[in-house]
């Protein structure tokens, strides 16, 4: 008998392996899951975000166009990817497409916190007309002022939160 001739091992049961260790990291948002591309976080976060009257494919030429602007980049932390423009010395504003739970996502924005720092940025503002995103900033730790304002989505004006990131 040859070793050409064996034949691999054969599972003992029919039930599928599974590690315990990672189905509770899954659980509780700990694991780091498989790490998606920019175009597949888009359009994960935004499959039930589109405006009325707006599809996927106009939205992302929109974006496209809008990451032509050399003030505009894409800053992608895990399966977050942050829209960051420029709009004055030192300040940014960003917008955020995720594709994670919210315990990761808070990770995912203490690490553009610290991008944007080490980048030379001072300040870095954002807003959103979801409330989760004000118990976010107070878990961040980091000195968030939140505050309320309106601001135009879609074609209509709506009541927003505002986040400024003093860095």
């Amino acid at each position: 008998m040859t070793m050409d001739n064996l034949s691999p091992p054969q599972k003992k049961s029919g039930f599928p392996e599974t590690d315990v260790i990672e189905t509770i990291k899954k659980t509780r948002g700990e694991d780091e899951g498989k790490s998606m591309g920019v175009l597949d976080i888009i359009q994960t976060s935004m499959a039930n975000q589109l405006p009325p009257g707006v599809n996927m494919d106009t939205f992302m030429r929109k974006l496209a166009t809008a990451l032509r602007d050399p003030k505009n980049k894409m800053v992608q932390i895990g399966n977050s990817a942050f829209l960051v423009t420029m709009i004055g010395d030192g300040v940014v504003e960003f917008h955020t497409f995720s594709a994670e739970q919210p315990q990761k996502l808070l990770k995912n924005y203490l690490g553009l916190a610290k991008v944007l720092k080490n980048q030379g940025i001072k300040k870095a503002t954002t807003y959103s007309d979801r409330p989760e995103f004000v118990d976010l900033a107070k878990k961040s730790g980091l000195p968030v002022k939140v505050g309320q304002s309106q601001k135009m989505m879609g074609d209509a004006m709506k009541p927003v939160y505002t986040f400024e990131l003093d860095l």
